[in-house]
């Protein structure tokens, strides 16, 4: 059985897939199980980027699109490795030995997930690595602060994060949160200063940061299930992150 599986979700983006499987290509691979679920129109150019890079352990499934959370559960049915990994089309390895030194913790210390830290790569092509953060901080804030684990600094066990749902499709933007936030219920993961992934800013999330921030407050509601003066925390720390970033925003259109 493989240690790892690396999910890639992919639509449409052969420029994004064939960087992140350069980027894969380039780590220590033993017993790494890799996973494509695509959803592109054309269902050759994907397929065939894969077959040239000759992976031992790989394989592909193309699903009628349905959204990314749709992809990610699918490419968790599939997995087959004792922990899992998404390095979604257009994401990066931070450099070769990532999972090398990953899985050193893994072998030594058997954790149910482990969080480390990202990259940002801006428009302007700098990278931007997220600072530390104190995960007791924020979870004593019910995550409500803005600081989260992303998805592409998690590495958690396969099974752990299906008993715990996996990717809920009543988040359309969230859903990766959503899942963060119900593994923090069954144990706090292993934190490291390992910087994992880079990937590019922006996205939907972004975008449509309002829609994301209802979500957030949704999915701790429903999963934290704060009452009481821990209620009133969470509402706090909302409102005050909610103001922040609008004030930015709107600082930055004038």
């Amino acid at each position: 059985m493989p240690w790892l599986t690396v999910v890639t979700v992919v639509k449409d983006d052969p420029e994004g897939f064939a960087h992140s499987l350069e980027s894969l290509t380039a780590q220590d691979l033993a017993g790494v199980e890799f996973v494509v679920v695509d959803s592109s129109g054309d269902p050759e150019t994907i397929p065939q980027l894969l077959l040239d890079v000759s992976l031992p352990d790989s394989h592909l499934e193309w699903i009628e699109p349905s959204g990314i959370y749709s992809a990610m559960n699918t490419g968790l049915g599939q997995a087959q490795g004792d922990f899992i990994y998404y390095l979604n089309a257009g994401d990066t390895f931070c450099d070769a030995r990532v999972l090398g030194d990953i899985r050193t913790i893994v072998e030594s210390v058997n954790p149910v997930w482990i969080v480390g830290r990202v990259e940002i790569s801006e428009r302007s092509g700098a990278r931007v690595p997220s600072g530390p953060w104190n995960y007791q901080t924020e979870k004593n804030a019910l995550f409500a602060r803005g600081l989260f684990p992303p998805h592409q600094g998690t590495i958690c066990r396969t099974e752990s994060l299906r008993n715990a749902g996996g990717f809920d499709a009543k988040y359309s933007i969230s859903a990766d949160y959503a899942a963060a936030l119900s593994l923090s219920l069954v144990s706090d993961p292993l934190m490291t200063d390992r910087v994992i992934a880079t990937f590019f800013e922006g996205g939907v999330s972004t975008e449509r940061w309002q829609d994301s921030f209802r979500e957030f407050h949704q999915a701790r509601r429903l999963i934290l299930k704060p009452r009481g003066f821990t209620s009133l925390v969470e509402r706090f720390h909302y409102w005050k992150h909610f103001a922040s970033v609008w004030l930015v925003r709107r600082l930055r259109r004038s």
